[in-house]
């Protein structure tokens, strides 16, 4: 179960590097897939993701299965807003990563709720209860 708490501290180090209440949710959720996919502890996977992409490091992605290569990621980025690689702001790196890890972790883990019985895991008995949470969670 993702406590308030650890929740309340990812949001806040994911809103000090600029993710917006939008990418909070969408990183909450891909946890959530993460988490009932590889059987691992969602509120540690949440960490991983909010620490991964704010960080850019590879290491906090590798075990849930996301590979973070940022010379790709933000070649990428940059060429989706018509910049070099070179002249990405420090918040337009995090975006790159942000959208690199969504990406990945919607193409691999995206379809784990619909295909999987959500009661054969006990997490997938909070799965509304995580969605409401991050739903109605405003980052101020």
């Amino acid at each position: 179960m993702l406590q308030f708490k650890n929740a309340a501290e990812a949001a806040a180090i994911g809103t000090a590097a600029g993710l917006s209440a939008k990418a909070l949710i969408a990183l909450g959720r891909a946890a959530k897939n993460v988490s009932l996919a590889l059987g691992r502890d969602l509120a540690d996977s949440f960490d991983r993701l909010i620490r991964g992409v704010t960080k850019a490091e590879p290491e906090l992605l590798d075990e849930l299965g996301i590979v973070l290569r940022l010379e790709n990621a933000t070649r990428k980025y940059a060429i989706s807003i018509g910049k070099t690689r070179e002249s990405l702001t420090a918040f337009e790196r995090t975006q790159a990563v942000l959208n690199d890890v969504l990406e990945q972790a919607e193409n691999k883990f995206g379809r784990v709720a619909e295909i999987m019985d959500p009661d054969a895991f006990a997490l997938g008995r909070l799965s509304k209860e995580i969605d409401d949470l991050f739903v109605s969670f405003k980052v101020v």
